[in-house]
């Protein structure tokens, strides 16, 4: 366990900002120059309260629909959001949702987003919100000014896979399952999907076993335990993540690459809103793997 440790810490040591800070880390930092404030919520909610100095980025601003499934936006249209963000290769981005439940995973998305399109300093403000509120921290109804930046986007394909990738990889890469169990086995149908099962030879990991009840992450070393020791993932090799539509996967990819240090994490944004209506890719029930 130990050098599986040193493996993430070292990983880890390459981004500037820690990838989960807390609250009172940020009330210390709030007028930090160089850091940029991302409230991932509906403008609605935004506008009834937010961290002092945050900006409005909610989930449908990096996402666009492609059929049956979403992805992540094109290039130029992420360039341009991110420029009308003010953010750029300086900045330090902070990512918070206002609740513990789905709402935080487009906080892992975005993350995922910005170092998709090579934007490696960013963090999530660990019980978002809620804690910051608990906290007895303020809150601001003000929209900040923003100064646009001029940054050009450098896209790392090493962070993403395809269906055809996915496919290719099954049974030579280990992969995860970020839904509920009941999914993943098969013994439950969703409704957004035509079949059930998984993607052969996945392992079931439900993102929520990553946090603790009161919606803050569990420490570096439990998890550790539980993906490394438990479920016997390397760090060193490459880790296919998906789920339903991106989301819930993103998470299991901020965990294992961010937290962790797995440096070959790879996300399948489409997920099985793109596989399971495609009837040649192939799927697995009734079994765990």
């Amino acid at each position: 366990m130990r050098k599986f440790a040193l493996i993430a810490l070292t990983a880890a040591l390459s981004f500037a900002i820690e990838p989960v800070v807390s609250t009172q880390w940020l009330a210390k930092h709030l007028q930090d120059k160089d850091l940029v404030i991302l409230d991932v919520s509906q403008p609605k909610a935004y506008a009834k309260g937010h961290i002092p100095g945050a900006i409005n980025a909610p989930i449908g601003q990096w996402r666009e629909h492609h059929g049956n499934y979403l992805l992540i936006k094109s290039p130029q249209k992420i360039q341009e959001l991110l420029r009308n963000l003010g953010i750029d290769e300086k900045k330090e981005v902070l990512i918070y949702a206002h609740h513990s439940g789905k709402d935080i995973l487009k906080t892992s998305y975005i993350a995922w987003a910005l170092e998709l399109h090579g934007l490696k300093k960013s963090a999530l403000l660990d019980g978002g919100l809620r804690k910051w509120k608990k906290a007895g921290l303020p809150l601001s109804t003000k929209h900040p000014a923003v100064t646009p930046s001029h940054y050009t986007v450098h896209l790392d394909p090493t962070l993403v896979i395809d269906k055809k990738g996915v496919y290719e990889n099954i049974g030579k890469v280990r992969m995860i399952d970020a839904r509920p169990a009941v999914y993943y086995f098969g013994a439950k149908k969703q409704k957004v999907l035509p079949r059930t099962g998984h993607i052969p030879h996945a392992t079931s990991y439900f993102w929520k076993y990553s946090f603790k009840d009161d919606g803050t992450f569990k420490p570096k070393e439990t998890l550790l335990g539980i993906l490394v020791g438990g479920l016997g993932l390397d760090p060193r090799k490459t880790l296919v993540t998906y789920c339903t539509g991106g989301l819930e996967t993103s998470m299991n990819w901020f965990v294992t690459h961010r937290i962790l240090g797995f440096e070959k994490a790879r996300l399948y944004d489409a997920s099985l809103k793109e596989w399971a209506n495609d009837l040649k890719m192939p799927l697995t029930k009734y079994r765990w793997e």
